[in-house]
């Protein structure tokens, strides 16, 4: 039984078949015709372009300037004749008065301003009522249970006797002023007294100013307007006022 062919002499058969084929090739060719010669080709001379030389051109001959001719004629100026000088003439010299002196004015004594005789107090008052000291006095609010939240004037009214009046003396009193124009009645409010009367102005205290006059209930002014001015404080703000009869009407 014979060997197996194995790869490797496989390639070498394949080797060797390709070395026989190109053996062949060669003397094939070295045996041949001879190859033909190649033609030539005439290659046309390329064409050259001429290089541009640069001349110098001359440079521009400007035209002659031109001169003008002046043909203005200078008139001559005329020469100014001078006028004559004025000599002056004599320098007048004023001859002034003698000065005058004045006399020493005499000094006047101030006048002596007249004394005034008779009695020196203030006219009496034309009403029947009056406020001594001309103003009342601030307290503190214990009229009525609203304390700070009220602020008010009260007071009262007496007579000639000294005794307090009563409603049946027929006076109101007036306050009018800062949104304020109420009239009670003496004797109205007894917390005062028995001459007492109140009039609120507000529900708290303030700085406001208000007026207060006696009436009669015919409206009668039988007092001086009086001036009230609070100063918004918690301790002052009740006004307290006691008017007091000063004469016989």
């Amino acid at each position: 039984m014979g060997r197996k062919l194995g790869i490797y002499d496989i390639i070498s058969l394949i080797f060797v078949v390709l070395t026989v084929a190109w053996l062949l090739f060669v003397i094939t060719r070295l045996l041949g015709p001879e190859p033909a010669a190649a033609e030539v080709v005439d290659v046309p001379t390329p064409y050259v372009i001429p290089t541009l030389t640069p001349s110098r051109m001359p440079p521009p001959t400007l035209p002659p300037t031109f001169t003008p001719t002046s043909t203005f004629t200078e008139i001559p100026t005329n020469t100014p004749t001078l006028t004559p000088t004025i000599a002056p003439s004599a320098t007048i010299t004023e001859t002034l008065p003698p000065t005058f002196t004045p006399t020493v004015t005499p000094t006047l004594s101030p006048t002596p301003s007249p004394t005034p005789s008779g009695p020196t107090t203030p006219p009496p008052s034309p009403y029947l009522y009056e406020l001594p000291g001309g103003q009342g006095v601030f307290v503190p609010n214990t009229y009525n249970s609203a304390g700070c939240a009220w602020q008010g004037i009260g007071g009262q009214v007496f007579g000639l006797d000294g005794a307090e009046l009563n409603a049946s003396s027929g006076l109101t009193v007036h306050v009018f002023g800062s949104g304020i124009d109420a009239r009670v009645l003496v004797g109205s409010n007894s917390i005062y007294g028995v001459s007492g009367w109140e009039v609120a102005v507000d529900s708290t205290v303030n700085a406001n100013t208000y007026f207060v006059q006696l009436e009669t209930q015919l409206g009668t002014q039988v007092s001086d307007i009086f001036s009230v001015v609070f100063p918004a404080d918690c301790q002052r703000n009740v006004a307290l006022l006691r008017f007091r009869q000063t004469r016989e009407p």
